[in-house]
């Protein structure tokens, strides 16, 4: 097993690469702040919890799909 040490970058890249390349931009950092909030996805973990004990099962089948969202019109 490979062990880094204090101080050592991850990959050759991490040294080559600007900060700015390193770092997101001011708004796509916020949006990785709101995604990072358990609170935000907690109801599609909670509405996929009632679906498994309903059902039984953990994904939705193709025919699950077809008959539970609106076809596109193309």
């Amino acid at each position: 097993m490979l062990t880094l040490l204090a101080g050592q970058p991850d990959c050759l890249w991490d040294e080559a690469l600007p900060v700015e390349v390193k770092e997101l931009p001011e708004d796509l950092a916020a949006l990785d702040g709101l995604l990072a909030e358990p609170e935000l996805l907690w109801p599609l973990v909670e509405r996929w919890r009632v679906e498994f004990v309903q059902t039984g099962r953990a994904v939705l089948t193709r025919a699950d799909r077809r008959s539970r969202w609106r076809r596109s019109c193309g």
